[in-house]
Formats: structure tokens, C-alpha cells, sequence
């Protein structure tokens, strides 16, 4: 056994010794240890400047219907400035082994405790730092500094809608709800604090991921289902802070020379979406509600306006109640035939015709519903932990219980009840929530681990459950399952994702421009599909929907893999795909556009499926040597061949667009534009017309699909006889629109001039 110890007391060793286990290399002398990986030092240790602290703290999680606020009290933090690295393999009992597939660092303060074993091992493409053992107290906070380029971008974190370069800020890894507004500078956010503490921060997110990706060519996963803290505001160095379990901690990493190849094995690793199912290229999922007559209506209003329509996504087939949030849904998975009589004819009936039905549950089930009492009875949902009995969770002037997922007999349950939803006849459904409402503290689970480590892995789980029902159903290929919520590893379980409740607006944080950089992010952690709401969710008073808005977001998602639409928490006060003949005849030309992408969309879909290369891309993903495309995060690469900035600003009728060096064919007329890189490489900025209808998007002139691209340059422009909406037919014809239209109007002229 050789043991190489390392601290200012000892000066017996060998300066500058190199040793090499798997893709780690460890280089060591008496003043430093360096952790390459595939030659990038990943992790620089010194007396001085350690790069591990353990620590001892206290949390609080108070959480107030999915936002939570989050803080800690530290007693003690102690850094480990010195080291040992076992390099032989060792018989001790009282150390877990290293071997030539593994390594073993103890760090250590220089009294001798505490100490951290962290291993450093290699399985196939893998390598992995793991907590070992940990001694001198019960410490339950761990910082780990990763070294960091200065000019180093990080990105992926799950997803993120304000930033998608990381650097400079630190971003928490705890599922919750993403917010309302969540930019404490503005007045919407001010009211949600005020009125609800709801107003979210540029962190919040349904889906956060502790996965990254650097432009170093590495990507780092953590296995960490507790709270964690992603701090990238020191230029010198990435760092992670643990809480709780920390001795369950596990770095994964892997690098790669391209952008393609890091995906692809990023990808590999977590796990792979499979192509969405083919009729979803038909037209546009239109979101509807009301009844199985008003639903019907409507869709034939819209078809009969030229709209192609692939589904019908109905939300409240379970029934409906109204609270002060707006209308929701009953939360009792069964058909509610007094709604909607003759369901379960019509869907066979639509579905002769092309068209799919799809549905909405999640794993809350609301407080005395027939399918409660019957959970209740079986112990099958989750229990409070101060009363014994089922824990009730407040989702906004109503109580549910949670599902159990860690209870075998429950998640059979469940399943069954998903696959029961299949053989009515539905073909998808929105698989809405997660984890973000679960409390941390008061809530005891079947399997008996902490709460506060299952409260982010719920959303895998429940993204597990449902992936599994489809694939034991035999239909995961002709299935639409839409989700929101995600952590850790949910990629390799979830179908598709949807960006969750936008405000109804063209707002950074929280309005069309928010659902770009959160593609993108989500993208670089490993989730390719994703999508949004057209014209966005939520609602209230000088939040309301614009044409424009509905008519700017749907002519984006025309580029995304899914087009679909939602009413929104309040519909009724809110401008629809159908609200007018002009809106039906300019929406009607986007599920034309949309479907004639067809072939282009299934392209893309198998390079996601089969590569793992997300649909949306950055433009470095296959314009690396552009130096100035690694800040871009509101444009995106439609696959490889379409380059798509989307109109995300009001009353806009010019944008600008960058173009990397390429030779790019503008979609709309035919222009041909050949840039060629300047002396650093860099691309150009145009400045395009961008009526509405006719989104920026330009494609590689080169593109195999050049042929269908140019079917694009016939359409008219659309322009709409008054961009504020405010007309006498609208306020003849829909006077709930108008009024809550003259409110927006009166609200921001007083605010802005204040």
C-alpha cells in the first residue's frame, strides 16, 4: 500500500508526481492537488485556496402554494486544506477500496478532522466523483469548487427563462413554481409578491436540472435529489453547495471534441426522448373547453376557417369549478358525462376524421372526489407527518391529496388509472405539476426517505409513471404526453416538454421572450422536445391577451415541433385563436405553414430521438467557431437548416437577426445573403421586414430541404387594421375582451407615465 500525504508538516514525497485513472488525472505536490479530466483540470485544490468545505446548517422551506421561500443557518463551516490521495488498493475496513478503475481523495482540515472520501472512478464513458465517508461530525453542508475559466459559459440547469449563458449568477435547484413576472423590477411581480408572494425571481423554475454543459467540451451531472445551490459568480471557479444527505452525492461527467458529440453523450447517459407521434403534424392541438357542444362548435368554427387541426386537447373532461385564480379544472380523473355527454362517441367519431382527443391529470386528486375517498381508504397517498393521516396540500382555495409514487400498491393504482385514460379513447393528456407544491417537512412517504430529497424527485417519478403506462399500453408511439415539471433525470422519462404557465405578454421574464432561452436551456440538459402555449396562460387584470400576441406565438411555435394552443386561466377576457374571423383566417395560415413542414419536422424529431440533438438549438451547436454566438438566446436553430428569431416585442414591424457565416436564403422572398466571416470569424446583423405572419427565419441555402422551404415565399402578409385591438366590431362582438383590452390600455399609459 502506497499512501502519498500531503500538508505543510510533511516533506517526505515526491514533487510533481502525475497519476492516471480512466479520463482523471491527478497531479500532486506539496503545495496543490490538480483533477484533469480528458486533460481539462476540472478541480484545484491548495493549503490556501481548498476546494472542499463541509459545514453544518439548519433549513427552512416554507412554501406557499409552490413558491418557497428557501434559507439556511449555518452553524459551522470548516475548509479542508489538506489531502491524501490512496492510490493502491487498500484492505482497511475502515476505507472503501480505490483499485485501478478508482481513486480516493481524503480531504482534510489539518487537526485531522473532519474529513470527506471522495472516490474518483470510471464505468464506460462515465466518470464519477462520489461521496465516500465522511468523519469528525455529522455535517450535512458540503461546498465543492470546480476549477473555472474566467472567459468559461455554462449552460443547460434544466430550465431556465431568463439567462441562458449561466455565468455571473447563482441558481438553485429546487422544483417550485416558476412565478408570476419573475422580475422584481417591474410592477406585475411587485403585485404578485404583494398580493400572494407568487412573484417568483429570475431562478424559479418548474423544471431545475443539475446538469451542465461547458464550452470546455465537459458536461457534469448531479445525482442529488436534496436542495443544491449552483453558484457560477466567481470567474475562478464553479460552485456546488449541498445541503442534508450530503454522503448521497454523485459528479458524473463526460467530455467530447463537438457540440453533437457532447449531446450525444449526454444524452446516452440521462436518457432519450422517442419521436412524438406523426398525426400531431395534421395541424394545431386546439385547446378548448366548455362542454362536449361548445367544444365542437368551436373546432368547426376554426376548420371552417381553413384551420388544420390535429387534436383537441380538453382540459375539464373531469369537470369544472371556478375559484379567484379562474377557471380550473375538478381534479377526479373520471369523464364527467354531465359535461360532456357523448365522449366517448365523439372521439371515435373525430378520430375517423384525423382528429385526436387528448386529456389532463396530475397526481393530486382533490380533497372528498370519489376517486379520493377511494385512495384515502387504501393508504395510497402521501401522509402528513405531524397528524398521521393524508397529507392535504393547498392548491388555491382547494385541498388534494398527493399520490404516493413510492408506494408499490399505489403507483399500480395510478398507472392503471392512465391507461384507463388510453382505452377511452384519448390519445395524450397534459401531465401537469410534479413535486413544485410538496412540502419539504411535513410529509411522510411510503419508502421512508426524507422529504426533503423526495420533493424533487417526485417529477422524475411522476414523469416515470407516465411514460411507463403508455410503453406497457403498447401506444408510446401514437401518444402525446406533455409535461411541465422535471428534475435529474426526468429527460430519459419524459415524452415532451411544455415551458408552463407564461403571463399572457410580451414581458422578458415571463412573457413570449422567456420561452426561448428556456428551450434552449433545456436543450443542453438533455431535453430535446419542448414547446409552449400559444399566446401564453395566466391572466389578471392589465395581464390580458393581445391578437397580436396570440398571432406572434403562434407563428413562432410554427418553428417549434409542437403548435398548440391553450385559453388561459380566465378565456372569457382574453383574445382566442377564434375570437375573430380575421384571427381564424391568419391562425389558419399558420397550421398551413406548420404542416407543411411535415417532412422537416420528422427529420428533426429522429435526429432528437436518435442523437439526442435538441429540435432547438443554439447557433454555436453548428456555428462553434462564431465567437459572438455564444450569448444569443433569442434566436435559435430549428435543427440544423432553419435559423428562427422570433418577434417577441409589441408593435414591431422590423427585427434584426443575426446570420453566422453561412450562405442563408430568407424564407419570405428568396433573398440570398452569403456572409462571410470577418477576421474574428464573426457573422452579421440584417435588419428584416417582420409583419406579423411572417416570422424572421431564414435556411441554409444548402439545406436538403430547400426545395420545401421555397413553397414558403407565396404567402401574403398579414397586417392588421389596428394593432391595439380596440374596434367597434370587437366591442359588438366581444365586450369582455374589449373592456379588460381598454383596462391593459388605461394601466400601462398611467404606469409608464408615472
Amino acid at each position: 500500500m502506497q499512501i502519498i500525504s500531503v500538508s505543510l508538516a510533511i516533506f517526505a514525497i515526491t514533487w510533481n508526481v502525475e497519476t492516471t485513472c480512466g479520463l482523471f488525472t491527478f497531479k500532486k505536490n506539496i503545495h496543490s492537488l490538480e483533477i484533469f479530466l480528458d486533460n481539462r483540470l476540472i478541480l484545484k485544490h491548495t493549503s490556501a485556496q481548498p476546494a472542499v468545505h463541509l459545514g453544518v446548517g439548519t433549513a427552512s422551506y416554507k412554501n406557499n402554494h409552490g413558491n418557497f421561500d428557501i434559507s439556511s443557518t449555518l452553524s459551522d463551516r470548516v475548509s479542508l486544506n489538506s489531502f491524501t490521495v490512496l492510490e493502491n488498493e487498500i484492505n482497511s475496513t475502515e476505507v472503501v477500496s480505490a483499485s485501478n478503475e478508482s481513486f480516493i481523495v481524503n480531504f482534510f482540515h489539518d487537526l485531522g478532522t473532519p474529513s470527506i472520501y471522495l472516490k474518483f472512478s470510471n464505468e464506460g464513458l462515465i466518470s464519477t466523483i462520489s461521496v465516500n465517508k465522511i468523519t469528525g461530525g455529522k455535517y450535512n453542508r458540503l461546498w465543492l469548487k470546480f476549477w473555472a475559466d474566467p472567459k468559461e459559459t455554462i449552460y443547460g440547469g434544466g430550465e431556465q427563462f431568463n439567462y441562458f449563458s449561466l455565468r455571473g449568477r447563482s441558481y438553485p435547484m429546487w422544483a417550485r413554481e416558476q412565478g408570476v413576472g419573475r422580475n422584481k423590477s417591474t410592477i406585475v411581480t411587485y403585485f404578485a409578491d404583494l398580493i400572494a408572494g407568487a412573484g417568483g425571481d429570475y431562478h424559479t423554475t418548474y423544471w431545475p436540472q443539475p446538469t451542465f454543459v461547458s464550452d470546455r467540451m465537459y458536461f457534469m451531472h448531479l445525482d442529488f435529489s436534496f436542495f443544491s445551490l449552483v453558484n457560477l459568480t466567481n470567474e475562478n471557479c464553479h460552485e456546488l453547495e449541498l445541503w442534508e444527505d450530503i454522503a448521497q452525492a454523485k459528479f458524473h461527467f463526460n467530455t467530447a471534441v463537438t457540440w453533437k458529440q457532447l449531446l450525444e453523450r449526454l444524452t446516452d447517459f440521462l436518457g432519450r426522448q422517442p419521436t412524438p407521434p406523426e398525426w400531431l403534424y395534421n395541424g394545431a392541438v386546439i385547446g378548448v373547453q366548455g362542454g362536449t357542444d361548445e367544444v365542437l362548435q368551436k373546432v368547426e368554427e376554426l376548420q371552417s376557417g381553413g384551420v388544420k387541426v390535429s387534436g383537441i386537447w380538453i382540459q375539464d373532461w373531469s369537470g369544472k369549478f371556478v375559484t379567484s385564480f379562474g377557471k380550473r379544472v375538478y381534479w377526479n380523473w373520471q369523464w364527467d358525462p354531465t359535461m360532456y355527454p357523448r365522449l366517448d362517441v365523439e372521439i371515435k367519431r373525430m378520430r375517423k376524421l384525423g382528429i385526436r382527443f387528448l386529456s389532463y391529470i396530475n397526481p393530486h386528486v382533490i380533497k372528498d372526489s370519489p376517486m379520493y375517498q377511494d385512495a384515502d381508504a387504501q393508504g395510497f397517498f402521501i401522509k402528513s407527518k405531524e397528524t398521521g393521516k393524508t397529507q392535504l396540500v393547498d392548491f388555491g382555495e382547494f385541498d388534494c391529496g398527493t399520490v404516493d409514487l413510492t408506494n408499490p400498491d399505489a403507483y399500480k393504482w395510478y398507472k392503471n388509472v392512465l391507461k384507463g385514460m388510453l382505452e377511452f379513447g384519448f390519445s395524450g393528456w397534459m401531465a401537469d405539476f410534479g413535486g413544485e407544491y410538496i412540502p419539504a417537512e411535513d410529509a411522510v412517504y411510503f419508502n421512508g426517505r426524507s422529504p426533503k430529497g423526495m420533493h424533487n424527485s417526485y417529477s422524475e417519478l411522476w414523469a416515470k409513471l407516465n411514460k411507463e403506462a403508455v410503453t406497457e399500453a403498447e401506444k408510446i408511439n401514437d401518444t402525446f404526453i406533455f409535461m411541465r415539471s422535471g428534475f435529474g433525470r426526468s429527460p430519459g422519462y419524459t415524452l415532451v416538454n411544455w415551458a408552463g404557465d407564461q403571463n399572457v405578454d410580451f414581458s422578458y421574464a415571463d412573457g413570449l421572450a422567456s420561452v426561448i432561452p428556456a428551450a434552449l436551456s433545456m436543450g443542453m440538459s438533455g431535453m430535446g422536445f419542448t414547446h409552449s402555449d400559444v399566446g401564453g396562460y395566466f391572466s389578471d387584470l392589465c395581464v390580458v391577451r393581445t391578437e397580436e400576441l396570440v398571432l406572434r406565438w403562434g407563428e413562432m411555435n410554427v418553428f417549434t415541433p409542437i403548435l398548440r394552443t391553450h385559453e388561459g386561466n380566465r378565456p372569457n377576457r382574453n383574445w382566442q385563436v377564434y375570437t375573430t374571423e380575421k384571427t381564424i383566417r391568419s391562425f389558419a395560415r399558420l397550421t398551413q405553414l406548420y404542416t407543411l413542414l411535415t417532412p422537416y419536422h420528422k427529420f428533426v424529431a429522429k435526429e432528437v430521438a436518435n442523437h439526442g440533438y435538441p429540435a432547438q438549438r443554439p447557433l454555436f451547436f453548428h456555428y462553434p467557431d462564431d465567437p459572438s454566438v455564444y450569448d444569443i438566446k433569442f434566436q435559435y436553430l430549428y435543427g440544423s437548416d432553419l435559423l428562427v428569431a422570433p418577434v417577441f416585442l409589441e408593435a414591431q414591424r422590423t427585427w434584426q437577426i443575426y446570420l453566422p457565416p453561412d450562405r442563408w436564403v430568407y424564407l419570405w422572398n428568396g433573398t440570398e445573403i452569403n456572409v462571410v466571416p470577418d477576421e474574428e470569424g464573426r457573422g452579421i446583423t440584417v435588419a428584416v421586414n417582420a409583419e406579423i405572419g411572417n416570422p424572421p427565419v431564414f435556411y441554409r441555402k444548402s439545406s436538403d430541404f430547400s426545395q420545401l422551404f421555397q413553397r414558403f415565399a407565396p404567402y401574403v402578409v398579414y397586417r392588421p387594421d389596428d394593432s391595439s385591438n380596440l374596434t367597434w366590431h370587437l366591442l359588438l362582438n366581444n365586450p369582455t375582451i374589449f373592456i379588460f383590452l381598454i383596462f391593459r390600455k388605461v394601466f400601462w399609459y398611467v404606469f409608464l407615465s408615472v
